[in-house]
């Protein structure tokens, strides 16, 4: 059976401006990135308009993007958005879908709480480590990370105790996560 260029798209959800999904544990990421755009613009102002950047803001841009990172991973973790293929599980047999659905959500829990513990480590041995333009310890930015991480191995958890509960049907149907 083969698939029109119309039915290839069908799996993708449209774009709105529905901001139904964002709560009150986004607001750090909304702030950091309202942040980065802010200091990005100030970045590409004082280079190629005044000619003369100045030194902290790519340090601090660069700090802003590596925590965004995993602090949107969380987000993305609790709203079911994770990478994942959805097509797929309306195509494998009703089976195999809850135990696939499952084994998806404990390799992304295992994964970010993996990262959470290595990041407790890292955040003590970068606790003396003083970031080269910006007047913070390294660390900073290493427990922003790790608590990312952690949040998105917490999500991973209460989104595998969700996808136990439900049926292959609504699984194949509707996104894996979503808390």
């Amino acid at each position: 059976m083969a698939i029109t260029p119309n039915e290839s798209f069908d799996d993708y959800e449209e774009i709105t401006d529905d901001l139904s999904q964002i709560r009150w544990e986004d607001a750090p990421a909304l702030a950091l990135f309202a942040f980065m755009v802010l200091v990005v613009g100030l970045q590409f102002f004082t280079r190629y308009v005044l000619n003369d950047s100045i030194a902290w803001t790519e340090e601090a841009a660069r700090y802003c993007l590596i925590i965004l990172t995993f602090l949107g991973s969380a987000i993305c973790v609790r709203q079911g958005s994770h990478l994942l293929i959805g097509v797929v599980f309306r195509h494998l047999p009703r089976a195999a879908i809850k135990p696939l659905a499952m084994f998806n959500e404990l390799v992304t829990a295992s994964f970010f709480g993996g990262l959470a513990w290595l990041g407790l480590t890292m955040i003590e041995r970068t606790s003396r480590q003083m970031m080269i333009t910006l007047p913070f310890p390294k660390s900073y930015a290493y427990t922003a990370i790790t608590i990312g991480c952690a949040l998105a191995a917490l999500y991973g958890v209460v989104n595998l105790t969700r996808i136990a509960r439900r049926s292959p049907e609504d699984i194949a149907s509707h996104a894996i996560g979503g808390i």
